[in-house]
This record gives structure tokens, sequence and C-alpha cells, in this order.
């Protein structure tokens, strides 16, 4: 862990809108609690904006603006400038593009995947260093919605039928997504390897981020809270995860269940996979024989 000397945004912060990160590995929900945190007045979730996405505020775009100075950065704190400078024009990018929440913008978020927090980087750097943009979140007290998924099984299914089918979110309904009534047969090796990928990911970014502020966001739970939504999609504002959020942003605690995302899986797992037998008695077999019987 290094230390950033990094200036003061003082001269930024006119107006109170709190940053932080959703931070996920690949199909732990990260895009469907972006879906509820967007349906609130007072918060925006951008999706990933380390990728190389045509929109202009992805970081891609904005650094290609930067013809005045030097890329990549050289020093941390000159990597913290440009990262402070990129929050303060997504913010005011996201007030003039999101008219209806500009006046009420209280928390603004990005979609970050675990494989993408070492995309920015300074040229001088350790390379026994963790991540600098964890550095500069700690530097910044800016809080982490850490999504996780409690059943990594269910996770590591998704990535592997995502991957076969070539559908990642459903936004129209219809049979939950690409593949048709096609089965889909698996490879037990690579899932368990997926499992054990996703149960390392997880370990080794609660020690990148011991002493953070961090709230971990289950799937499980999220989803619990909006099954139990209210006849006009309102959630239960005394529901202790969207509490922990609403404390953690700063925001009033006034969500909705999202109605445009729709299930990609909405089949049993024993309609979707044609090796289902083999798959079940592979994980029951492995160290993650836990999750075998929710299959």
């Amino acid at each position: 862990m290094s230390t950033i000397p990094i200036r003061s945004l003082q001269n930024y912060q006119v107006e109170d809108t709190r940053f932080f990160v959703l931070v996920g590995t690949q199909r732990s929900g990260t895009n469907f609690c972006r879906e509820v945190l967007n349906t609130s007045f007072q918060t925006f979730v951008h999706g990933e904006v380390l990728l190389p996405y045509p929109t202009p505020s992805t970081w891609h775009n904005y650094v290609r603006t930067m013809v005045s100075r030097a890329l990549p950065p050289v020093l941390p704190q000159d990597a913290a400038e440009l990262v402070d400078d990129y929050l303060i024009f997504v913010r005011d990018d996201t007030r003039r593009a999101a008219p209806s929440k500009a006046a009420n913008l209280k928390a603004l978020g990005f979609d970050i995947k675990y494989n993408q927090l070492r995309f920015i980087k300074p040229v001088l750097c350790d390379l026994r260093d963790g991540p600098f943009l964890l550095d500069y979140l700690r530097a910044r007290s800016i809080p982490i919605l850490h999504m996780i998924r409690r059943n990594m099984l269910h996770q590591a299914l998704s990535i592997q039928i995502a991957a076969h089918r070539k559908t990642y979110h459903n936004y129209t309904g219809g049979g939950g997504g690409g593949g048709g009534g096609n089965k889909i047969t698996l490879s037990a090796d690579d899932l368990l390897g997926c499992l054990t990928w996703i149960d390392e990911e997880v370990a080794h970014f609660r020690r990148l981020t011991a002493g953070m502020q961090v709230l971990d966001v289950a799937y499980e739970d999220l989803v619990s809270a909006c099954d139990k939504a209210d006849p006009s999609g309102w959630l239960d504002p005394y529901n202790e995860l969207l509490d922990g959020i609403r404390t953690t942003l700063g925001v009033e605690n006034a969500f909705f269940r999202p109605t445009s995302l729709k299930k990609v899986i909405d089949r049993p797992y024993r309609e979707i996979v044609a090796n289902h037998a083999e798959i079940v008695a592979a994980v029951a077999d492995s160290k993650f024989a836990r999750f075998a019987d929710t299959m």
C-alpha cells in the first residue's frame, strides 16, 4: 500500500455529491445493483467506464482529450489529479445528461470489476504495490459497495451459461435470453476452475481493502428486497441492506424494483444443462460441496 500526496478537492466540491464505486467480479450482480440504485432520484451509477466504450464519459475517451498532459501519468500524484479531474468531469456531464436528477444528485457511482482496478496506474510504481485505484479510493475516503454472491456456484454457472449463449443481460424478457430451448453441455473442470477463481478473487479483494469503507452487498439479499416490493414497486425503507446502502452513500432510502432488467436464467438448471447430473456430482466431490444441492 502506498501513500498518495494529493491535493484538496475543496475548490471542486461546490455542490455536495459523494462519489462511490460498485465493485465485484463478473456476473456478481453489479448490473442489477446499478439498476436498483438508479431508481433513486438522488443516485446515479455509470456502467463500466474503464472499458473502451464509445460514450464520451468513459475514461478511454476522456484521456484522449488530455493533449496538454503527460500520459500515462508519471507519478502517483499525477495519476490522482487526473482521476480527480475525471470524476468532476463525469459529475458535471451526468448533471447535463440526466437533468431530472441534476438538482438532487447526492451520490455518483462507477461500476468497476476486480480485473479493471489496475487499468489506471502511474508509470513509476512498485511491482509489489496493490492497484493504484484502491490507494486512490483510500486516500479520498471514497466508499465501496462490494457486490458478492453467497452462492458462488450460481455465479459460476451464470458465467459459463452466458458465455455459451453469448447473452449477458436481458432487457426484453422472452425466456431468459438467447439459447432458446437448446440445452448446454458444461465442462465440470471449467466450472470448478471458475468457482476457485471467484473464491480466490473475493478473498484477495478483501485483503486489499482491509480497513477501507466497504459495504458488502449480497446479490441474494438485493433480489429478496426486490421480491418484497409493494404494489408500486417501492422497496421497504427499513430493509437492513438498503438502509446500509443509504447510510454509506448519504442518500434517502427511496429505491424501487427495476422494471427493465429481466432474468437471463429463468428456468431450473436441470432444464438448461444437458449434463446436469455430472456437474452436480463433480461439485459434490469438490471443496464447494455445500453448493451441490442448490443446483
